[in-house]
């Protein structure tokens, strides 16, 4: 057994190359790669990231209005540390398994390395994100990838969930094609032991995937996803998502365009009568790096989503919010996903519902929902990247928002320092403006009408390896 260990250790840490080629990319386009870096060899190879985060906020919601019982305040604070292994194995060129766990993100405050309870709130966070096997035969024209990894639509508005997928991909000159099936974890009468579960109460996708060149520098995707969902009892949802995505790379600048259709039936969800779904999304995104001289290049991204809304009656025979991911590609902090660490609570999921009850994986804002953004940086001597953000949102349906239309404003100042590849330092200064749309959901006493603005302070150390 010492042996075994020995060698495995040894095969880790010899040298042999280096800087590692970037992985495949996968059939979800995962929003977190490593560097394309670690150590090891042809064989196996280990790299990751360890990151700590510091975030205070002046306020959870808009509403200065002390609560009765305010003895821990009203302010937010947080100090946590992660640390996300990633690990390849590669036995023959044509194949590869993948292991990515996360350790955290553990709050100073409340895990603790000495209790040993892991049932306790206060033992260590632990998780495997991906576990994967894939293949790749006859020069690329089969393919195939099972196991756990975080799966996205071509847009990332309908799917950006970690999940357990199955996927087949063949590609050629003309393109590439991948079919996926995937199980979206729940934990709807699911039972400990093999014979105690079945497919009854489960959220299952499936799709269709294709992605063709029309030159160099485009590419138009296309894609769609049937959704079988029977978590609510006596409720099956039968939906479908149609997206298409138009993307541009070059040197120094990038585009892409994506525009979705979702189609669906919930039964007996309107009194007894049949839910009809029909909802658009719409993203568009530029990015530019442009250098200005040898120590000096000019970075600009913009990107503008919108989901549509709902009528002003829940519960009617008509839908039409879109079952939304949680993900974009805004830069903005508070107002969508924090890209440093997602941590939840950011507005657009405030203002939405999870149709499937708790532990649904799906929003739906059903006030509709814009949201632009505009960044401008510079890249000083790839050490120092100093970067303002500044996003905007408003509801597309106003009925059912207390007759609202006005989200925010929120503005971000973010600079990053960087060591090499290996290391950086974030630190971000932010503000939100809110509006009355965003209170409405938010605050939490009565003044729902409350719009003081919250600010915040984050820093966050990362290192790769």
């Amino acid at each position: 057994m010492k042996n075994i260990v020995f060698t495995l250790l040894l095969l880790v840490l010899l040298p042999a190359s280096t800087l590692a080629s970037e992985a495949t990319i996968p059939a979800g386009e995962p929003m977190v790669r490593p560097r394309g870096f670690g150590v090891g060899n042809d064989y196996i190879r280990l790299s990751g990231r360890m990151q700590s985060l510091f975030l205070w906020r002046n306020d959870r919601d808009f509403d200065r209005t002390a609560p009765f019982y305010n003895e821990q305040g009203q302010d937010v604070g947080v100090l946590g540390t992660f640390i996300a292994p990633y690990l390849e194995i590669t036995p023959v060129e044509q194949l590869r398994m993948v292991t990515e766990m996360e350790i955290g993100l553990n709050i100073w405050s409340l895990q603790d390395p000495a209790e040993y309870g892991t049932g306790d709130d206060r033992f260590f966070r632990m998780a495997i994100r991906q576990l994967f096997m894939e293949g790749n035969f006859f020069d690329g024209k089969l393919g195939f990838r099972v196991g756990y990894e975080q799966m996205f639509d071509l847009s990332g508005l309908f799917l950006g969930h970690w999940l357990g997928v199955a996927s087949v991909s063949t590609k050629h000159d003309w393109g590439k094609l991948t079919l996926s099936a995937a199980q979206v974890p729940d934990q709807t009468y699911e039972g400990v032991s093999f014979d105690d579960n079945n497919f009854n109460s489960d959220t299952l996708v499936y799709g269709l995937r294709g992605d063709f060149p029309l030159n160099e520098h485009l590419t138009f995707s296309a894609s769609l996803w049937g959704m079988h969902d029977t978590q609510v009892v006596d409720q099956p949802l039968n939906l479908a998502t149609l997206t298409a995505k138009l993307a541009g790379q070059w040197t120094n600048l990038s585009f892409a365009v994506d525009l979705g259709f979702q189609y669906g039936v919930t039964k007996h969800r309107a009194s007894g009568d049949d839910e009809t779904t029909m909802a658009w999304s719409l993203q568009g995104s530029f990015d530019m790096r442009q250098p200005l001289n040898d120590n000096l290049s000019l970075l600009l991204h913009f990107n503008t989503m919108a989901l549509s809304g709902d009528d002003e009656h829940d519960g009617n025979d008509f839908n039409g919010a879109w079952f939304y991911s949680g993900k974009s590609r805004s830069r903005t902090m508070i107002l969508t996903e924090d890209d440093l660490r997602d941590r939840g609570g950011n507005i657009d999921e405030r203002m939405a519902e999870l149709r499937q009850g708790d532990s649904g994986k799906f929003y739906l804002v059903r006030p509709g929902l814009s949201i632009t953004d505009l960044s401008i940086g510079v890249e000083v001597m790839k050490f120092f990247r100093p970067m303002l953000t500044v996003g905007a949102g408003f509801v597309l349906e106003p009925d059912n928002a207390l007759g609202n239309r006005f989200v925010g404003v929120e503005a971000d100042l973010h600079l990053e320092f960087l060591y090499e590849r290996f290391l950086s330092f974030d630190l971000v200064g932010g503000l939100l403006a809110p509006g009355e749309a965003a209170a409405a959901f938010t605050n939490r006493t009565s003044d729902r009408a409350s719009t003081e603005t919250i600010y915040q302070v984050e820093a966050v150390m990362t290192m790769w390896f």
